[in-house]
């Protein structure tokens, strides 16, 4: 069986919806579906695309922007102001720019520096070691003794 995924509307708009269905006898079907739980997606989907209109556009009431002749003398100032603010955004870009890529290889620089003492130091403690073991026999840790009749 397949589960039937209904829409559920709390009770107190049941009026509501009564009314509406009576006003409008086309919709009478679908709020009625809607009162008694039985309203599927797609009788919603029928639904809407039978009632739906295009929206009305008022343009005539959609009021114009209006400006004072002060702000229409200040259009210069304004366009110079937004000319140097943009200036100034690309002369900061360029510093921040500049200043972190030598910050990265400052610090490149330090870590590889850094890095080559580590291997310089690494390779002379092993020459230093193979140098001791070879050199001072004696002074071998852990070595077994010669007992003499090898």
């Amino acid at each position: 069986t397949q589960i039937r995924h209904t829409y559920y509307v709390p009770p107190q708009y049941f009026p509501f919806l009564k009314k509406l269905g009576d006003d409008t006898p086309e919709l009478k079907p679908y709020t009625d579906k809607l009162i008694m739980g039985d309203m599927t997606y797609d009788d919603y989907e029928e639904m809407f695309y039978k009632f739906a209109k295009p929206l009305k556009i008022y343009r005539h009431r959609i009021p114009l922007p209006y400006r004072t002749a002060d702000e229409i003398k200040q259009e210069d100032y304004v366009a110079w102001c937004g000319k140097w603010y943009s200036f100034r955004q690309r002369v900061q870009g360029d510093y921040y720019a500049r200043h972190y890529f030598r910050d990265w290889l400052i610090g490149l620089f330090i870590g590889c520096y850094l890095g080559h003492i580590a291997v310089v130091q690494h390779r002379q403690y092993r020459v230093d070691m193979k140098l001791f073991y070879l050199e001072a026999p004696e002074h071998k840790i852990n070595w077994v003794k010669p007992r003499g009749d090898l």
